[in-house]
This record gives structure tokens, C-alpha cells and sequence, in this order.
């Protein structure tokens, strides 16, 4: 007989006889969060060793769960590609679906000749946590654009259009919404939401939408898409999208559909 091998967090373990679906939100444990900031400061070495445990511990129970047939929405491998925006656009290109030119480096040769062949440039990080900023002609000095050696930057085509987020549930869109914003990047200032009631979607951006979430392996995601006068493009599928916002001021039911979702086993 096998010894036994046991996963304990805080008394967790009768989760496996009581639930099918699990709904993983984030995982946190980022030394990087307001919470851990103070120690963070004091003693950063040992922060990130803990979390480090702690994010073990956490996966392994989370594997273990899924091993024993606990789906879990949005799984840990799936989670990550948030942090992974090259990637998500070049996988979305090469299945058709339409993303803005976008070039993400460490090098100030590829960022000038980016600059020479797009006229409208914006940039922002690669792996999120920042807002988007105009290229402008003084980003393109020496200086500037020597600190691409401490950290890569994304670049990307700018698209004049609407900002619309279209939520998608188990490979069918259930609601969008778009947000109504002057600012360049609608996170840095207050914002409205409108609903888009789904009969008036564009059935190309429905399409584009559900193939994004396929090709990312995504059972549950806020696609961004910028919608302009002749074309669209999707920025990205957001694994752990925020939708309570949404729902609130414009009336969608995402938390509906995605409780109606995880019911069903």
C-alpha cells in the first residue's frame, strides 16, 4: 500500500467531495500587491521565497483537483497570458483574427523603424500593470530609448475607434459592452459603460471574439476590441476579466451567465 500523500490548506480538503466547478479569479501571491508592500520593503528576499512556497502549495492543490475531475474556470496554465501579450497577438494572428501591428522588443533599432513605417504609435508594458502613452518624437532619442535595456516595451499601432469589451462564456458571447471614454487609455480617468445589446454586435466581432477565446484556450474572458469606422481589432482576451463594473452600469448579466456556467456540471 502506497504511503499516504496528503494537500491541506486551512482545512480545504472536503472541497474534492463537494463542488465540480471552482472559479479562480487570480492567484495573487505577487510581491508586487499593496498587501505585502511593507514587508516587501523590509525584508524582499524572504517575501518572495514565501510566496514562492505558498504559489507551490496553492497549484499543487489546485492540480490536485483538477487530477480528481474539479473543473476549474479559468485554469492555472491559462491564467499566465495576461502576461503574455506578444504571444496572445501573435497566436490570434495566425488564426485570422485581426490585431493591430505590434512590435514588442528590447531594441531601439526595431522601435525607430517600427516609428518610421506607422504613423500612429503607442506604447505600454508587455505584461500589463501600466496605461498606454503616445509615441512621441522625443521617445525616440538615444536616451530614451536606451532604457529598453532594463525592460522591454510594447508598440503598437494606434487604432482610432470605440472601445468595446465582449465577454464570452463557455465559446459564446454573452454580453458587450462599449466604454465610453476621450482618453487615450480609459483606465486612467473615470469612465461610462454602455450596453451593446448583442442583436446589434457585429457578427464579425462576435466570430473574432469566440475564435480568440478557443485559440487561447479561454472558457471564460473580456475580449478588448477597438472598433473604428473601417476595421477592427482585438487588443487581447483577458483571462480574469473585471465584470461586475460592467454589469452595474450598463445592465449586462455577465455574473449571471458565468454563475449559470459554473452551476452546471
Amino acid at each position: 500500500m502506497a504511503d499516504e500523500t496528503r494537500i491541506s490548506i486551512d482545512d480545504t480538503g472536503a472541497l474534492l467531495g463537494e463542488c465540480h466547478t471552482i472559479y479562480l479569479r487570480r492567484l495573487g501571491l505577487d510581491p508586487r500587491h499593496p498587501e505585502f508592500e511593507t514587508d516587501f520593503e523590509e525584508r524582499p528576499l524572504s517575501v518572495i521565497n514565501q510566496l514562492r512556497e505558498y504559489r507551490g502549495l496553492l497549484l499543487s492543490a489546485i492540480r490536485h483537483l483538477q487530477d480528481n475531475g474539479v473543473r476549474v474556470i479559468n485554469p492555472p496554465d491559462v491564467l499566465g497570458i495576461h502576461s503574455l501579450k506578444p504571444w496572445q497577438l501573435s497566436r490570434l494572428a495566425a488564426a485570422g483574427v485581426p490585431v493591430p501591428e505590434t512590435c514588442s522588443t528590447n531594441d531601439p533599432a526595431e522601435v525607430r523603424a517600427f516609428a518610421d513605417r506607422v504613423e500612429n504609435v503607442i506604447y505600454k508594458p508587455i505584461g500589463g500593470g501600466g496605461h498606454a502613452h503616445h509615441l512621441e518624437s522625443v521617445d525616440l532619442d538615444d536616451d530614451r530609448l536606451s532604457r529598453l535595456a532594463n525592460s522591454p516595451v510594447q508598440f503598437q499601432e494606434r487604432i482610432d475607434g470605440n472601445d468595446v469589451r465582449v465577454f464570452v462564456v463557455d465559446g459564446e458571447v454573452v454580453a458587450a459592452a462599449r466604454i465610453v471614454s476621450d482618453a487615450l487609455d480609459y483606465r486612467s480617468e473615470r469612465h461610462d459603460v454602455e450596453r451593446i445589446g448583442l442583436e446589434s454586435l457585429d457578427p464579425e466581432i462576435e466570430r473574432a471574439a469566440c475564435r480568440a477565446a478557443d485559440q487561447l484556450g479561454l472558457p471564460f474572458t473580456g475580449v478588448d476590441v477597438v472598433n473604428a469606422a473601417d476595421r477592427f481589432v482585438v487588443l487581447e482576451a483577458n483571462p480574469s476579466p473585471m465584470f461586475a463594473t460592467f454589469d452595474e452600469l450598463a445592465g449586462t448579466n455577465v455574473a449571471g451567465e458565468l454563475a449559470g456556467f459554473l452551476a452546471d456540471p
